[in-house]
């Protein structure tokens, strides 16, 4: 008798565990977890650069707008890659990943060397800014064409649908 009740306590659990929800199927899918890690990052760390206000009666005023405009938008860059590094590598394979940590670490380098050479640069009126400056507009227009770790992270197809799929990435640029 014992035996019949414990069978059908058993039964029971048996069946009323996977109707109550208690299943492996709660368990958040990883990829959707990691998207919410990276978006969150993002977010904590990323703040709209402006752009930089140029005085056309000051060379030295532009040059330095133009110098801190760069600096925040490596700050910037910094910030993605940290965030990026912090979540690790998706649970899906991590090409994307690495795709995407070598182009922040490339841009970053470049607007490190433009940073350096234009604060080096002999600059006294807007002509030999501006001479300066056109030395620099092939690596310039790279990093205006630089989508950031969102092109690269998206071309993963599972990665692309999770971040679809995660409410912490809405009004992200992930």
């Amino acid at each position: 008798m014992v035996l019949r009740m414990i069978g059908g306590i058993a039964l029971a659990c048996a069946v009323a565990l996977p109707m109550a929800g208690c299943g492996d199927d709660d368990k958040p899918d990883p990829k959707v977890a990691w998207a919410a890690k990276v978006c969150d990052g993002v977010k904590r760390n990323t703040k709209k650069v402006q752009a930089p206000s140029l005085d056309p009666r000051s060379a030295k005023k532009s040059r330095t707008a133009i110098l801190t405009f760069l600096g925040d938008m490596n700050s910037q860059l910094s910030a993605q890659a940290t965030s990026l590094s912090s979540a690790g590598s998706p649970p899906v394979g991590d090409t994307a990943y690495r795709t995407a940590l070598a182009n922040l670490s490339q841009v970053r380098t470049e607007l490190t060397t433009v940073s350096a050479s234009l604060e080096k640069a002999k600059v006294t009126d807007m002509k030999s800014l501006t001479r300066t400056l056109s030395s620099y507009s092939a690596k310039m227009s790279g990093f205006g064409a630089y989508q950031g770790p969102a092109k690269e992270l998206r071309a993963n197809a599972d990665l692309n649908a999770a971040f679809g799929e995660t409410p912490q990435c809405n009004g992200v640029g992930v």
